[in-house]
C-alpha cells in the first residue's frame, strides 16, 4: 500500500519532483529547489522511512515508486520531470519504467540500474551503538558518532536525521526497516518484460565516483535508449 509522502513545494510552472538518497530527506535539496523555482513548480519529497514521511515495514523500489505515483495523482500533476539521487535515482528509474506516461523527463544522479554491493555494515553498527537514551546534547551526539565512524562529513549528514522530543533524542529515519531492506535497496528490481522508457533521460555522475561507470552503459541503454550520459570531472 502506498504511503502519503511528506513534501515541500517551491515556485510555479511545470512540475519537477526531486527524490533524495539513502539516509537523506527532501531538505537536502532545498537549495537546488529554490534555484529551479523561478521557472518550475518544484516538490522535494521525503521517501518512506525517511524525513517526515510515514514509516513502513518494507521499502522495495516498486513500493517506493508507487508512493511517488500516488503523490503525482494526489497532486494532479500530470507528466512530471523526475530527478533522483542514489536510492532516489533508482526509485525514479523504477517509476519511469512502471508508468512512463507519468514521467515527462528523467534525471538520474550518480547511480545506474544495476545491483551494487552494499557497504553499510559498519555504519549500521555505529548507529546502533549510539545510545540515544544517554545523549544529552547534539554536540555530544556529534562527538560520539565522529568517534564511531571516523568521517566527520558523513557524521554530520547522518545527524541531520537526529531530532529531539520531550522524551529525548530519536532518529527521523526508520533504521530497523532500512537495515532489513538494505539488500533490496542495493539491488535493482527486474521490471516487467520489455519495460523501456523512451522519453528523455539524463544520467549525471562524478568522474571520481564508482557508482556510474562505463560498464553500466549497456544496462542504461537497455532500459533508457534515449539517455544522455554526462560525467563531471573532479567530482
Amino acid at each position: 500500500m502506498a504511503v502519503a509522502l511528506a513534501h515541500e513545494q517551491y515556485g510555479t510552472g511545470k512540475p519537477v519532483l526531486i527524490l533524495h538518497g539513502l539516509f537523506g530527506s527532501g531538505r537536502n535539496w532545498q537549495a537546488v529547489a529554490k534555484r529551479l523555482a523561478d521557472r518550475h513548480r518544484v516538490y522535494t519529497l521525503d521517501l518512506r522511512n525517511h524525513g517526515a514521511s510515514p514509516w513502513a515495514d518494507s521499502m522495495s523500489y516498486r513500493e517506493m515508486a508507487e508512493d511517488v505515483h500516488a503523490f503525482i495523482r494526489q497532486q494532479q500533476l500530470g507528466p512530471v520531470t523526475l530527478i533522483g539521487h542514489s536510492m532516489g535515482g533508482k526509485t525514479a528509474m523504477t517509476s519511469a519504467l512502471m508508468q512512463p506516461g507519468s514521467i515527462a523527463r528523467l534525471v538520474v544522479l550518480d547511480i545506474a540500474p544495476v545491483a551494487y554491493k552494499h557497504r553499510y555494515g559498519k555504519l549500521f553498527h555505529a548507529l546502533a551503538n549510539l545510545s540515544l537514551s544517554r545523549i544529552r546534547s547534539r554536540k555530544e551526539a556529534e562527538q560520539k558518532l565522529d568517534a564511531l565512524i571516523n568521517d566527520i562529513t558523513l557524521s554530520r549528514f547522518l545527524l541531520q536525521n537526529l531530532t529531539r522530543s520531550r522524551s529525548g533524542y530519536r532518529w527521523r529515519i526508520n533504521l530497523e526497516t532500512i537495515k532489513n531492506n538494505i539488500e533490496r535497496i542495493s539491488n535493482f528490481p527486474v521490471p516487467a518484460p520489455h519495460s523501456v522508457y523512451h522519453r528523455p533521460a539524463l544520467f549525471l555522475g562524478g568522474a571520481e565516483s564508482h557508482l556510474l561507470q562505463p560498464s553500466h552503459l549497456p544496462a542504461i541503454r537497455a532500459y533508457f535508449p534515449a539517455a544522455t550520459i554526462e560525467v563531471i570531472n573532479g567530482a
